[in-house]
């Protein structure tokens, strides 16, 4: 089975869902920043990671 890596800020944000913790998308981020090439692919998993943060920290707020 071989895996794609993902293209857009979107598929990113699809591959990063797989994290259910912060601290899981962090490791995920920094190992896939690690692969990544060019800035703009950086950029894209960045904006991907930093919208799935964004899910995690609205659930969390909602369960205060």
């Amino acid at each position: 089975m071989t895996t794609t890596t993902p293209k857009t800020r979107t598929d990113w944000l699809i591959f990063f869902r797989r994290a259910k913790t912060v601290e899981t998308l962090d490791l995920m981020l920094e190992g896939a920043l690690k692969k990544l090439k060019t800035p703009s692919e950086q950029a894209d998993a960045i904006l991907g990671h930093e919208a799935r943060l964004d899910e995690l920290e609205g659930f969390r707020g909602s369960l205060r």
